[in-house]
């Protein structure tokens, strides 16, 4: 833990200084609207006016734009909204304020909601308890998603602690309230709809069903808010955003298989690549609900690294992913960091190997080089790496209790 604590110190200074530059850098883009908030601050805008109706008309939103941040350059269209209606609701306050004065709000209430998110892992991780808060918080706020999240403004925090809060009701056995919780995160529902498959897999419907009372509240939200009409238009608003809006969201920019494959095997045609994509998605969340199959309890080691394989396979599998939404990966890099500091009897290898993926999924500058080359769908490679030593471990694991051995914390002598 000692050592644990020195690496996550000099970590994060070493990458607050490089942040700094850069937010040093940009400070004057960001301020002229730049960044990815202003499309939720246009959403909040709409609201503001009175004109729910119209939140998904792109001609209103690029009016918005232009008359609160004239000086961008590179856009020739708005930048959309592409969130369920309910959602616009939170920017609506911040719609009163100026530009700039409602992103440094929204990124200080992405900060909290990071601590608070940081701080309730601390508490479900037994072998967390001894380590300080301070750093935890530190290399969390360090972790580039996170840093890329408050400089684009963008809500995927959110998502996490969405996360982090359904596990700890799965933790429980509170299964309708898990599920009810993870409902919330349907604003990103790429990131959450592959979570449930496993859980359909085991017949554990009440989570199925608590997620599904939320959905179904949050999409009445939706249709009071911009009316039946509008709402009905939604899906195929969404289906033709990437028509209207080029570039927003490139395959070859998401870090998940779908990403992978556009780089790898760009000759596909677009319908062999879905097939594709399809095929190794279902052989992907039926390698997590094979690996699950065996915990014994939702207390166990093995539905911990459960928990973390499934959140990672989600991530991959998601049609819609970026660099940004990679912040729910530190619910899996917490769970198996814990799990590595339990020192549970698994095999040398496997724990070298686990703390390897760690230490390369913690490791910022990689995430830097990539994305700002452009190559941010090679981050699926480390991804699918550590999703296959979660899987090694489980493997272990579950050998160890189908020989009925206890998983009993090895004392360091």
């Amino acid at each position: 833990m000692r050592n644990l604590r020195t690496a996550a110190v000099v970590l994060s200074v070493g990458l607050s200084l490089i942040y700094g530059i850069l937010f040093f850098q940009l400070r004057r883009p960001l301020q002229e609207g730049y960044s990815d908030f202003i499309s939720l601050y246009t959403a909040g805008k709409i609201l503001q006016r009175g004109m729910p109706g119209h939140l998904y008309d792109l001609d209103l939103q690029y009016q918005i734009q232009r008359e609160t941040t004239p000086n961008v350059r590179i856009r020739q269209s708005a930048l959309p909204f592409v969130r369920p209606a309910f959602e616009a609701w939170i920017f609506w306050p911040l719609a009163h304020l100026s530009y700039a004065a409602a992103f440094v709000l929204w990124d200080i209430f992405n900060c909290a909601c990071l601590i608070l998110a940081v701080l309730c892992l601390r508490r479900e991780i037994p072998e967390l308890h001894s380590a300080s808060p301070l750093p935890m918080v530190a290399l969390s706020l360090t972790y580039f998603p996170v840093f890329f999240t408050i400089l684009q403004g963008q809500d995927s925090i959110l998502v996490f602690l969405i996360y982090v809060m359904g596990y700890r009701a799965l933790r429980s056995d509170r299964q309708f309230p898990a599920g009810m919780v993870l409902g919330l995160g349907i604003f990103k529902f790429p990131l959450l709809i592959p979570f449930l498959v496993p859980f359909v897999a085991k017949r554990k419907f009440q989570v199925v069903l608590g997620f599904a009372l939320t959905a179904v509240v949050l999409v009445g939200v939706s249709i009071w808010t911009v009316g039946a009409s509008t709402a009905a238009y939604y899906p195929k608003y969404l289906l033709s955003v990437n028509h209207v809006a080029r570039g927003i969201n490139r395959p070859q920019d998401m870090p998940n298989l779908r990403g992978l494959l556009s780089v790898l095997l760009p000759t596909l045609s677009p319908a062999t690549g879905v097939l594709l994509l399809l095929l190794l998605s279902i052989l992907s969340l039926a390698f997590v609900i094979r690996q699950w199959s065996l915990a014994p309890s939702d207390r166990s080691a093995v539905f911990t690294l459960g928990v973390a394989l499934n959140v990672t396979v989600t991530v991959l599998v998601s049609y819609h992913c970026h660099a940004f939404d990679l912040c729910v990966l530190l619910l899996p890099i917490a769970l198996v960091l814990g799990f590595v500091l339990s020192r549970e009897p698994i095999a040398p290898k496997t724990r070298k190997l686990l703390i390897w993926m760690l230490g390369a999924l913690m490791f910022s500058p990689l995430y830097l080089l990539i994305v700002f080359t452009n190559i941010t769908s090679l981050l699926a490679i480390p991804l699918i790496a550590f999703t296959f030593a979660i899987g090694l471990t489980i493997s272990d694991m579950q050998k160890k209790l189908i020989h009925g051995e206890a998983a009993v914390p090895v004392v360091n002598p």
